[in-house]
């Protein structure tokens, strides 16, 4: 792949999941405006978080498996390894969510699975912060987006954790989950190399 073509994937690859990304947090705002009253906008969001790990998974890496021409164990071999590894393992968050979208979409779940939640989200805040490809070890411009990225996953892990606390009582409340998604979608849509 030529320079040119790596650079246009790698914007692709953050563009198509912003516009993911807008989408869970735009199902989850109408979730909330409607007073959880259908749970189909729940079901969608949860299938839409699937789907969007599935497709990370699946395209993250166009040289190592599953779609490259290197096959599962040549992949550990690549120069870019570690980014295969971060990008196939980080791909499970949003399927996590997805699951526990859908499964707490008619009733409430317990404080525990909550604070799960919130926790695989600040996972994946603090793995923004420490990603970086090989071919971006310098510019800055990239990293500083990568951190305003893992900024907007600890807000969005902080809301997920504030959702279920009665401690926390504002009318505004509802809306931290998806206004958080939103800012995350619009900064990956956004994104620039």
């Amino acid at each position: 792949m030529s320079p040119e073509e790596d650079l246009e994937y790698s914007r692709f690859m953050h563009h198509s999941p912003g516009v993911t990304v807008l989408v869970i947090g735009a199902l989850l705002l109408l979730d909330r405006w409607t007073a959880h009253r259908h749970r189909l906008l729940r079901v969608g969001s949860g299938l839409t978080w699937l789907a969007f790990g599935a497709f990370l998974f699946v395209f993250s890496d166009l040289e190592a498996w599953p779609i490259g021409p290197a096959g599962f164990v040549e992949s550990f071999s690549l120069s870019t390894t570690h980014e295969w590894i971060q990008h196939h393992l980080l791909s499970m968050i949003p399927m996590v969510l997805g699951i526990y979208t859908m499964l707490f979409g008619w009733k409430e779940p317990r404080p525990l699975w909550r604070y799960v939640a919130a926790g695989i989200a600040m996972l994946g805040g603090a793995a923004l912060l420490i990603h970086q490809h090989l071919d971006h070890p310098g510019i800055d411009f990239v990293n500083i987006q990568h951190r305003f990225f893992a900024l907007t996953s600890f807000f969005i892990a902080v809301s997920l954790a504030l959702e279920g606390s009665a401690r926390f009582a504002w009318k505004g409340k509802p809306y931290l989950l998806p206004a958080g998604l939103l800012l995350l979608g619009v900064q990956l849509a956004l994104y620039v190399e």
